[in-house]
């Protein structure tokens, strides 16, 4: 009886096929990887965008200027005629010394978040967005072109920059009308 041939894989070609995974492994290896650090961007955008606009709304809820009345009845700053005071000057725009985030009455109030570890309107630290950080600018603009400061008291322009860990700003901007 002949004997029988065995079949099977020689070292060499083992060793071949090993260096060839291992070539293709780390080719979709350094495929992929830079995948999942930009999976994140998204993300982030979307916490800045969320933070951007939830701040924009709060800050549209509240009154034009310190001067403009909140009761009955209810005179804009700058309606001389009518008895009111004149709103406030650029000099005078911010919060006031003794004003916190839980008593802002105005738009122009929220300038001094700026800076400041990202809080809700009760002063609870948002963990979520402990990495971002805020500009916040308001400046009289009446005739609505971003050009001029300053040229009126029937608009502010309400100015606000989200900075991502990332480093990327993300900018929202609205008027504020005084009526």
């Amino acid at each position: 009886m002949p004997a029988l041939k065995q079949r099977g894989f020689t070292l060499i070609e083992l060793i071949i096929g090993i260096v060839m995974f291992a070539i293709a492994l780390s080719i979709i290896t350094a495929l992929i990887a830079p995948q999942a650090k930009q999976s994140a961007a998204p993300i982030i955008a979307l916490r800045a965008s969320e933070l951007g606009q939830a701040l924009m709304n709060e800050m549209l809820g509240k009154s034009f200027d310190e001067h403009s009345e909140r009761s009955p009845p209810f005179r804009r700053c700058s309606e001389t005629s009518l008895g009111a005071q004149p709103c406030s000057l650029t000099s005078e725009l911010g919060a006031d010394n003794t004003e916190v985030r839980s008593n802002f009455n105005d738009v122009d109030d929220y300038i001094a978040l700026t800076g400041q570890p990202i809080s809700d309107s009760l002063g609870n630290t948002l963990v979520p967005y402990a990495d971002f950080s805020l500009s916040v600018q308001v400046q009289y603009d009446s005739d609505l072109n971003q050009a001029t400061n300053n040229d009126g008291v029937a608009f502010k322009r309400i100015t606000i920059e989200v900075t991502s860990p990332l480093g990327e700003v993300y900018g929202f901007s609205a008027y504020k009308g005084n009526y």
